[in-house]
């Protein structure tokens, strides 16, 4: 004889369980306090209202369709967009029309200025301005280049020290001796 297996479905042979039964919660009865399975059957109530919420199966597309139209053409902007036809070919874009054509746009160069005595450091500084000087001292001679970028660094260093009032004759050892030689010793007796 073959095996029924066991079933747990309420049937008419079983007797109804507490959690089967609907239970009808007392409305009237304010003061009160509710049982522990009046609250379990209101608690169970609850959660199968909130899982019912949502649309109804099939309103999907029909009803979102409709509104989507209506906002479309209520919020059309008229500024936005552009009625000037685009051209979708690049040969049409580079070449220009009959007898128009473009001027190239003059670049300039912005120089930027710098202190007098800032420029005047930097120059007295330059490493590669110093060793230039320092060969033609030893008696070295200059590629044509080398001694180019020496000459415009030396004028540069005098125009900026006649900007700057300094001058280069001034030698503070043969002017103490000067006014050494010219003082009148009487004078501050």
């Amino acid at each position: 004889m073959a095996r029924k297996k066991k079933t747990r479905r309420v049937s008419d042979i079983m007797p109804a369980r507490k959690v089967d039964k609907k239970v009808e919660l007392p409305k009237g009865k304010q003061g009160k306090k509710l049982t522990r399975y009046e609250l379990d059957a209101k608690a169970r109530e609850d959660k199968k209202k909130k899982k019912r919420k949502g649309l109804a199966s099939g309103s999907r597309h029909s009803a979102t369709e409709n509104n989507n139209n209506h906002q479309a053409l209520a919020k059309k902007d008229p500024r936005l967009g552009s009625r000037k036809k685009v051209p979708l070919i690049v040969e049409f874009v580079n070449k220009p029309e009959k007898g128009m054509t473009i001027p190239p746009m003059k670049v300039e160069e912005k120089v930027a200025k710098l202190d007098p005595m800032l420029e005047l450091e930097q120059l007295e500084n330059n490493e590669c301005l110093n060793q230039l000087l320092d060969a033609l001292d030893a008696g070295k001679t200059l590629s044509a280049e080398d001694q180019q970028f020496v000459d415009d660094c030396l004028d540069r260093i005098a125009q900026l020290m006649d900007e700057l009032g300094i001058s280069e004759d001034d030698d503070p050892e043969e002017d103490l001796l000067r006014t050494f030689e010219k003082i009148d010793i009487n004078q501050f007796r």
